[in-house]
């Protein structure tokens, strides 16, 4: 359900992807290299995402080397744990989140939320800790190798 750019104005209409809400991540541009239940525009440039998250859906602790990420929570709150500090960053309504190339950090959610996220560029290259091998102070607090390791 592949959408090209060529020269004219593309609508991908809500009711087309609707139905995959129950992903928690929707990729409507991108350089997506799986197929996807919904229509998206093919962009090698970034990715477009639609992120619905319930409370629990924490993600794995990772960094991506060339990819920048931007993230606008549009409802509920989102927080990003810096395996750097153990820190988590709470955003809401609202609020951006911008992530350099090379920062590990793990998502953790403890309410419903919505957000908008964009990936520059569009890659799927992610690098989480069983494949890691920088010094990293998340493997080596107990509290965050047990929320990393054990959950690849």
């Amino acid at each position: 359900m592949e959408q090209a750019l060529n020269g004219s104005v593309k609508r991908i209409a809500r009711a087309e992807y609707e139905s995959a809400a129950d992903l928690k991540h929707l990729f409507l541009v991108g350089n997506l290299q799986r197929p996807t239940p919904h229509p998206f525009v093919r962009d090698s440039r970034l990715e477009v995402i639609l992120c619905y998250y319930q409370p629990g859906d924490d993600g794995l602790f990772h960094w991506h080397r060339e990819v920048t990420e931007y993230e606008v929570v549009v409802e509920g709150e989102v927080g990003h744990r810096d395996a750097a500090t153990g820190e988590i960053h709470w955003f809401g309504p609202g609020d951006v989140r911008a992530l350099a190339p090379g920062v590990c950090c793990q998502r953790v959610i403890r309410q419903q939320a919505r957000t908008v996220a964009i990936k520059v560029p569009s890659s799927s290259e992610k690098v989480h800790c069983a494949q890691c091998d920088r010094e990293c102070p998340s493997r080596v607090a107990p509290q965050q190798e047990a929320s990393c390791e054990s959950r690849l």
